[in-house]
């Protein structure tokens, strides 16, 4: 099998957000709300699947009573402070050079995916799917946004790899 397209994910994969970032974000509103919690419960709400599951039995809350204020203080700003790009990000154009066709696909809202698409530079891909609700996209790890990369790559599942760096990202792939 030769594979002829490579498909990544954007944070955590391309993009380092500092731990504290999510301390910060999740730690405040969790605060906020008078929730008991650790580092831990944080990164287990950062990295696994079902998120809404974690705020309504790990942390007692309602969905819109996390959700509303997380979409009000996670800005673009905000993560700009705590993020960088891995060093070795350059390797995309390598791939592109060698003939691999390149696509990026992120679950994050619309103004942080165009944020660190700007950190890392849009051409370096040849398609950028924002898998997010607000662009009508079902969220990982639904396969609908790597579909669409597929699809406007040009190239089938078996040609292509995919790189992310969270269960939901394992989980994507494996359901598409």
């Amino acid at each position: 099998m030769k594979y002829t397209a490579a498909i990544f994910d954007l944070d955590g994969t391309l993009i380092h957000s500092d731990p504290e970032f999510r301390y910060t974000l999740v730690g405040k509103i969790l605060n906020d709300l008078g929730v008991k919690f650790s580092k831990e419960d944080i990164d287990r709400f950062w990295f696994e699947t079902d998120r809404d599951e974690i705020v309504t039995c790990d942390f007692g809350l309602t969905i819109s009573a996390f959700w509303d204020p997380f979409k009000k203080y996670d800005t673009a700003e905000l993560r700009k402070k705590f993020a960088k790009t891995y060093d070795d990000v350059d390797f995309i154009r390598e791939l592109q050079k060698a003939g691999y066709k390149t696509g990026l696909v992120t679950g994050a809202p619309l103004h942080i995916a165009e944020m660190e698409i700007d950190m890392i530079g849009e051409e370096k891909f040849d398609a950028i799917v924002v898998a997010h609700r607000q662009n009508g996209f079902t969220p990982k790890p639904h396969p609908q946004g790597l579909e669409e990369c597929l699809d406007l790559l040009g190239v089938y599942k078996s040609e292509a790899v995919y790189i992310g760096n969270g269960d939901e990202d394992v989980q994507t792939a494996r359901n598409a």
